[in-house]
């Protein structure tokens, strides 16, 4: 298979549409659908299908799909590792990570890791874990930092995880909440408050904890992403529970108060088990271990 028209097809698929792949290509429409064409005549197999807003790809294509990621990221890791053999650029290492570890973990194992790699390329992306994973094995990421939040992290095979740390959830409070006074509280303390959360995944998370603790959380306030989450709790409309590793990043006008007996999240470095000795993830996967103990520690 020609790779430019594997690529043009990836792309059609994620743009929904031949004329928005093509432009965003930077070729002609026709000069795509050729290429889609070529495909279906080598694969003998209908890729695509015509919808009112566009096309999505068949049954067939979605198969095609998923090896076009392996394909193209294998591919262009190949010439950016030859490419860096014969020394004309650093070798790429592609990571990403649920946003709570970018507060602090982060940043703290990325200066450890360019200290012992002079000149190395670190890109970066931020996701959560369903989303992480897949990247990871289609070769998008070379290595994803994700937690079992909610509950229940799902094997995959070729990946292996390293736990990094068990971090605690604390009850994150208004200012003049009538329990911002204390340095420990009970969860079940929290059970008349009105809850602030952001996405399936914490809510799931809050419910099982909350359970535990004899009650049903109220979450009236769904808002997506931390800086929402901390003005709700500031302006003194509901609490939420934090992710011990974004403490350092919060805002200081939040009560964070300790909780007896907390919830806990394991926080792990997934990369493919191809790579778990001697290469740049394996390398970064030892710079995010020592970074751990050292947030654990503190």
């Amino acid at each position: 298979m020609d790779l430019t028209a594997l690529r043009s097809f990836r792309e059609v698929c994620r743009q929904g549409s031949i004329s928005a792949a093509a432009l965003a290509l930077g070729y002609t429409q026709s000069a795509v659908s050729r290429q889609i064409a070529v495909l279906e005549a080598q694969l003998r197999s209908p890729l695509l299908r015509r919808h009112a807003r566009g096309v999505r790809p068949t049954p067939a294509g979605d198969v095609l799909l998923g090896h076009a990621a392996v394909i193209l990221s294998r591919v262009e890791r190949a010439a950016e590792e030859v490419a860096a053999a014969g020394g004309r650029q650093a070798a790429r290492l592609r990571v990403g990570a649920v946003p709570t570890v970018t507060a602090d973990l982060m940043p703290r194992a990325l200066t450890a890791y360019t200290a012992a790699h002079p000149g190395a390329r670190v890109t970066f992306a931020a996701g959560v874990t369903p989303q992480l994973l897949p990247r990871l094995i289609d070769g998008e990421l070379d290595l994803v930092v994700v937690t079992d939040y909610p509950p229940g992290l799902p094997p995959h095979d070729g990946v292996r995880l390293v736990h990094l740390l068990d971090d605690p959830l604390f009850a994150a409070l208004p200012s003049g909440h009538r329990l911002a006074g204390r340095d420990v509280i009970e969860l079940s303390e929290l059970a008349d408050e009105t809850w602030v959360e952001d996405y399936a995944g914490a809510a799931a998370m809050l419910v099982s904890a909350c359970g535990r603790a004899g009650f049903t959380p109220r979450v009236d306030i769904e808002c997506g992403g931390w800086l929402g989450k901390q003005a709700f709790v500031a302006a003194g409309f509901g609490v939420t529970l934090v992710p011990g590793l974004l403490v350092p990043a919060l805002r200081p006008d939040i009560a964070v108060r300790e909780l007896r007996d907390p919830p806990m999240r394991n926080v792990y470095a997934a990369l493919r088990t191809a790579d778990a000795a001697g290469t740049p993830a394996a390398a970064f996967a030892q710079a995010l271990t020592t970074a751990a103990h050292g947030s654990h520690t503190r």
